[in-house]
């Protein structure tokens, strides 16, 4: 019994040293392990010291570094500034220089524009008519044309003279008698007409002659009278269509365009309705172009023109009142103006100011002309737009005759359609007719400026050296023509029904 219980006792002791001996093996495996960390950590430790080290090394070498970074940084600044001072110094130079260029450019162009005058004066004239049968009529010629001056013979009367029509050589002519106070001296008045003799466009009343004895002008005679005849209803006639009103002013316009564009860059200086002229198919022919270089002005002409004549004053470019100076931007103006009156009929004094109202409430049919016909609103509304937009007082203001009101008329050529009204079937739509021959078109033609002319007449003005357009006298691209077979097969069938 006693010894059973001593091996048990034995065999448990066993167990406990056993188990005893398993945590010792535990006990050195943990013990190596935390020593393994330890070293590991000592080398971390050791590592960080040695980057710490270098850092603080890197440190005091930027701190060394530093007084000479910020001189230079310093340095840096100054020449920045010095360049900018050097920036607006070129900047102020280079604005300098480019007025000076833009002044010296204005006086090469005008003196180009003055040597291509007297140029002009120096070469044949393209229609064949000598300086001195243009001047060979003499005041005794004038006296016998106009019975005497007849005052039936007056068609016409304003600040730069009388206008009597006449019979001159088997011709009915209109001739305009000038004022003779402050007129220019013989030679300047002949060189200024040499020059617009030789001014030729389809809406130009054509000046064939002149008296400088009586320093008079002699024009074709246009027999339908005046657009202020129409819109005042003075004509006998019907009122004028507002198809026929749009193609006036596309006509105008392009008029315009064509003096404007000239050699001689000549200005109107005196457009309104009483000074664009109708033919017999209500074709626009403006006169008195240029009158306004035939007369030396030796004060601002324009400063009692509000007092002689208050509703011609409506028609002169605000501008012109201070400075007395006459520009592109002038006729401008006036053609806003005369726009305006297109649509309105109303009397040039009050016409912008009406027109301005009525776009700003909305109700512009309340001042268009109703005996045009119905006018397209849209239409109308963009014509009135553009017409305030000419009568800005400010001349920079206003818009470019080509490129902002010429862009926007032309497109309306097709749109109206243009047709003729009845009471004018029997003549040929206007365009049928050649606008250099003025006549009906048997081989039409289509040009670069999208004009459409007779072949024959289109190939001459070509051949005979020009490079412009005959109705804008703008460049064009080409000389390549298009027949027009639409225009032409037009033109047969109304020929064929007529």
């Amino acid at each position: 019994m006693s010894r059973w219980r001593a091996e048990e006792d034995a065999l448990e002791a066993v167990h406990k040293a056993e188990a005893a001996e398993r945590l010792c093996d535990e006990e050195i495996s943990k013990c190596k392990e935390i020593e393994q960390q330890l070293h590991r950590q000592r080398q971390e430790i050791e590592m960080m010291k040695f980057q710490h080290e270098q850092c603080l090394e890197e440190l005091n070498l930027i701190q060394e570094q530093k007084p000479a970074l910020e001189s230079q940084l310093r340095a840096a600044h100054c020449s920045e500034k010095e360049l900018e001072e050097k920036i607006i110094q070129a900047v102020d130079l280079m604005i300098i220089f480019r007025g000076e260029r833009d002044k010296l450019q204005m006086e090469y162009d005008s003196a180009i524009r003055k040597v291509n005058k007297y140029r002009a004066l120096q070469t044949d004239d393209p229609l064949g008519r000598s300086s001195a049968h243009f001047f060979g009529i003499s005041f005794s010629d004038i006296i016998e044309a106009t019975q005497n001056f007849k005052p039936s013979q007056k068609i016409g009367e304003g600040r730069y003279g009388s206008v009597f029509k006449g019979m001159l050589g088997h011709a009915m002519v209109a001739i305009k008698m000038l004022p003779s106070s402050g007129s220019q001296s013989d030679s300047e008045f002949k060189n200024e007409l040499e020059v617009l003799s030789r001014v030729r466009h389809p809406n130009l009343v054509a000046l064939i002659g002149a008296c400088p004895e009586s320093r008079s002008l002699i024009y074709e005679y246009v027999e339908n009278g005046s657009l202020q005849d129409y819109l005042s209803r003075q004509s006998k006639t019907c009122s004028l269509p507002w198809k026929t009103r749009i193609r006036i002013a596309i006509e105008i316009c392009s008029a315009l365009l064509f003096l404007h564009a000239n050699d001689n860059c000549s200005m109107h200086g005196n457009l309104k309705p009483s000074n664009i002229l109708l033919d017999a198919n209500l074709v626009t022919k403006i006169s008195d172009f240029g009158i306004y270089n035939l007369i030396s002005q030796n004060e601002n002409p324009f400063s009692l023109h509000s007092k002689t004549d208050p509703e011609s004053s409506a028609y002169i470019d605000p501008e012109s009142f201070e400075d007395g100076e006459l520009t592109t931007e002038s006729d401008v103006y006036s053609f806003g103006v005369v726009l305006l009156q297109l649509l309105t009929a109303r009397p040039s004094m009050g016409v912008i100011r009406d027109v301005k109202c009525a776009l700003e409430r909305g109700n512009l049919e309340t001042v268009l002309d109703m005996s045009a016909g119905d006018w397209p609103i849209e239409q109308a509304t963009q014509l009135a737009t553009l017409g305030l937009m000419c009568c800005q007082n400010d001349r920079l203001d206003r818009p470019d005759l080509d490129s902002e009101v010429y862009a926007v008329l032309e497109p309306m050529r097709e749109q109206c359609n243009l047709s003729q009204s009845s009471r004018t079937q029997h003549k040929a739509p206007s365009h049928f007719v050649c606008p250099i021959f003025q006549e009906v078109m048997k081989d039409p033609q289509i040009a670069g400026d999208g004009f459409t002319y007779e072949g024959d007449a289109i190939r001459g003005w070509f051949n005979s050296g020009h490079e412009t357009s005959p109705m804008t006298n703008l460049k064009l691209e080409n000389c390549d023509l298009i027949p027009n077979h639409a225009l032409y097969y037009a033109i047969q069938e109304w020929q064929q029904n007529t």
